[in-house]
């Protein structure tokens, strides 16, 4: 997603969901991110099994608690849900890609908990999978539906949100309860470590940890083009090409160092 150009409003988004610290940070962050970015009503991170006999579900807004609980008795009705199930095809798709509305109305998952909530439409993408579990993101609002450039959006935004929740999983493993401050810190010396300067470890952890281009430059107290000068040597050294992929680096360099 470096590609993206300054003035794209997706680029804020990339940047902030690379910026939470750990997996609860991330679920709370990335459904308000997304909400925002792609005007929604609901969104929700759902955790299913192959057979989905096992639920579990973060939702923002919090729904009524007997809403949740019919969403975990019935989510495999969700059409979105068979799709993934049949096709194993993670990309995103609305309601309207796979189901006719009166198909949609004819299901007790509509009747019980989407009826009830005012949710006409839909768009999901699965972020993860494993042998036995999938993990989706699901957004939804009463109307109208998602429009094509709603969904190529998601599309393109799919292998960041893929990443950046691969690094929260990584960091909760690492970090095990020390702070931002301590987890820059640790960063930085495997940056160190890796061939690159004192200052430049220091940009790049900071980057990693959260920080924008302007909080680096008060925070170290240098001009934002020279913390864009250490990015830059800081990237070559990396062999990446912008600030994600940097970021993922950083927190991989530390992964191995912690195991050492």
């Amino acid at each position: 997603m470096d590609e993206l150009s300054e003035d794209d409003p997706a680029l804020a988004f990339v940047g902030e969901i690379h910026g939470y610290l750990g997996i609860r940070e991330f679920r709370a962050g990335l459904l308000d991110a997304l909400m925002r970015l792609v005007p929604s009503e609901w969104a929700s991170l759902n955790e299913l099994g192959r057979t989905t006999d096992e639920v579990v579900f973060v939702a923002s807004p919090v729904p009524p608690a007997e809403y949740g609980e019919a969403f975990m008795r019935l989510a495999g009705q969700n059409p979105l849900v068979e799709r993934f199930l049949r096709t194993l095809d993670g990309r995103p798709y609305r309601f309207s890609d796979v189901v006719t509305r009166e198909q949609l109305h004819a299901l007790e998952l509509y009747r019980e908990v989407y009826a009830q909530i005012r949710v006409e439409h839909q768009i999901a993408f699965v972020v993860e999978t494993a042998p036995e579990r999938f993990l989706a993101v699901a957004l939804s609002r009463h109307d109208p539906d998602y429009s094509d450039a709603e969904r190529a959006l998601l599309g393109r935004l799919r292998p960041a949100i893929i990443q950046a929740h691969r690094h929260a999983v990584a960091q909760t493993r690492l970090l095990r309860g020390v702070t931002r401050e301590q987890a820059q810190r640790l960063l930085s010396a495997a940056l160190r470590d890796a061939g690159l300067t004192a200052r430049e470890a220091d940009v790049v952890s900071l980057l990693a940890v959260g920080h924008s281009i302007a909080s680096l430059a008060q925070r170290l107290e240098i001009s934002a083009r020279t913390v864009n000068k250490h990015l830059q040597t800081g990237y070559r050294k990396l062999g990446v090409t912008g600030k994600s992929a940097a970021a993922a680096a950083a927190w991989a360099l530390a992964e191995r160092l912690d195991a050492a």
